[in-house]
């Protein structure tokens, strides 16, 4: 008798209606017939709520295998031909394979399909039918998705923060996680302040249980994803749609556009893990093919450079590295604080660090009145042992109790102490940038130096080894934004930037307007670049 292999698959939904298409139904079938033609089915194999628009089925492969490596296999047994493929090039494909091992595919109900001309010309032409019917019940459910968004709904898992949930009308909505929400809000919040990179923020989470389906810590990409994605503003974007959504927000657009601007500035003046950090990186740029300049170093030689990444129709020269820090450490020369601008800076910073310290001595003053708490309870305790009221195993339990109380408020408060440290080296720095911005970078750490760099610029053309163009940085609009309060006037002026722009010496229209902030110009004197 002859050996033969039979082949079952059910889409989900045709899982979900049985019937004709059951897997129950295929194999009946499928042996029923195999007996009428005298072949004996050795294996099944099933491939349960599986598409065939695609050869990613486990069951479907190790059905080819078997036929490959069994070489008494003569015939595969399938109750319609779309049970193996609904994309014809893929039906084409497994026949193929089949037929290079001598094995037929016999269909149930399809029995006029043989091996002849006329038979793979109608073979063919079926698998056609059956991708086009595929395509056209993939445009119907695409157009429902479409629907569904259009409307302010979301088609897909919801996004961390959410979930999938039924209304009274068993509708499917976006429903608030309450245990996610939270975190959530927290990770837009700790990225807005500007100080932690979203590695940080999911390093600092992770702890209080912002962590992936897995119970892993969120990738690095996941917390990028999940900080640009408006649908935490109550807006739906999909497949070029983008519409107002029915979900509730989470996070407010001024706090969502803070988070752009920060990455925005993180990811143009990147200071990531290498094996070398070259100060410039992401701040200098080809004048003449507008491509970054990069860094390289030789240990060996004892030599660090920074030359143009492209050299496209010109050869810009190798420039050593301390020379053009050194171009760039001098244009902080240029950049000078008004006097209106730096008393701000003096009030804002004391009141800032006034308002801290009285916060750190508060909460020292209630560490302090919990460890007297303590105290005065293990002083009772041990009272207590004296006068026999307690056992030996009791006080010792309330003794290790005690221990473990009064160290834990004495790490509190050292804590508290280094904050305070923390902050008046904040208040020291800040202070000296306001007073002196170049002395500030000078004497700056490089990783400080980043940060200045940052801040006052966006990009340092050069040519000939020398800076032709200084762009000023766009994060001064963050800075007037955030000293609006002030009640000094904010107007777009006409300054000359001759020393900035070196060689460009003509009037330019000012888009930035720092609060307070004065460019040097070449011939002598400083002009506000937002005088009041």
């Amino acid at each position: 008798m002859k050996h033969a292999l039979v082949y079952s698959r059910v889409s989900t939904e045709e899982q979900a209606q049985g019937g004709h298409h059951s897997l129950d139904a295929q194999k009946s079938t499928c042996t029923k017939l195999a007996k009428d033609l005298d072949y004996k089915i050795v294996q099944i194999f099933e491939d349960p709520g599986k598409s065939a628009t695609n050869m990613n089925r486990p069951s479907l492969q190790d059905m080819l295998i078997r036929c490959q490596d069994d070489k008494s296999i003569e015939a595969v047994f399938v109750q319609d031909t779309d049970r193996l493929a609904r994309n014809t090039n893929d039906h084409l494909t497994i026949k193929a394979l089949l037929k290079k091992v001598d094995v037929k595919v016999i269909s149930a109900s399809q029995p006029s399909i043989d091996d002849t001309a006329e038979g793979n010309m109608i073979d063919t032409i079926i698998a056609s039918v059956n991708q086009f019917q595929s395509d056209l019940t993939s445009r119907k459910t695409l157009k429902g998705l479409e629907e569904k968004v259009r409307n302010g709904g979301w088609p897909l898992a919801a996004p961390v923060g959410y979930k999938n949930v039924t209304d009274k009308h068993q509708n499917n909505i976006i429903g608030v996680d309450e245990v996610m929400e939270p975190l959530v809000r927290e990770a837009f919040r700790t990225y807005a302040t500007g100080s932690h990179s979203a590695l940080q923020v999911a390093n600092m989470l992770y702890k209080k249980g912002f962590r992936s389906k897995r119970g892993l810590r969120m990738q690095n990409s996941k917390i990028i994803g999940l900080l640009k994605n408006r649908f935490y503003i109550g807006e739906v974007c999909w497949r070029g749609i983008k519409v107002k959504g029915k979900h509730k927000p989470l996070i407010d657009e001024r706090t969502f556009d803070a988070v752009q601007t920060i990455m925005t500035e993180h990811n143009r003046h990147a200071n990531r893990s290498r094996k070398h950090n070259h100060l410039l990186s992401g701040f200098l740029y080809c004048a003449i093919c507008g491509h970054r300049f990069t860094g390289e170093s030789h240990p060996e030689k004892k030599a660090k450079y920074y030359h143009c990444t492209k050299r496209i129709g010109h050869k810009e020269k190798y420039t050593k590295m301390d020379y053009l820090e050194e171009l760039v450490q001098e244009r902080f020369k240029d950049l000078q604080f008004s006097q209106k601008f730096i008393e701000m800076i003096v009030q804002r910073v004391k009141h800032r660090f006034s308002e801290k310290k009285e916060e750190i001595e508060k909460n020292r003053k209630t560490l302090f009145n919990q460890m007297k708490g303590v105290e005065q309870r293990r002083d009772v305790a041990e009272q207590k042992l004296f006068n026999g009221v307690i056992s030996d195993d009791d006080f010792e339990r309330n003794r290790k109790k005690f221990k473990e109380q009064l160290e834990s408020i004495q790490d509190q408060i050292y804590k508290l102490e280094k904050v305070r440290e923390i902050r008046i080296n904040e208040v020291q720095e800040v202070l000296k940038l306001g007073r002196n911005i170049f002395k500030a970078y000078k004497e700056a750490h490089p990783l400080l130096k980043k940060h200045y760099l940052g801040l006052f610029w966006e990009r340092f053309d050069i040519k000939n080894s020398e800076i032709v163009k200084a762009i000023p940085s766009r994060i001064f609009k963050a800075i007037q934004d955030d000293f609006k309060a002030s009640q000094i006037a904010h107007k777009p002026v006409f300054v000359r930037r001759a020393s900035v722009l070196r060689g460009d010496c003509h009037p330019i229209q000012s888009t930035l307007n720092p609060v307070g902030v004065q460019i040097r110009s070449e011939w002598g004197g400083y002009r506000d670049l937002n005088p009041s």
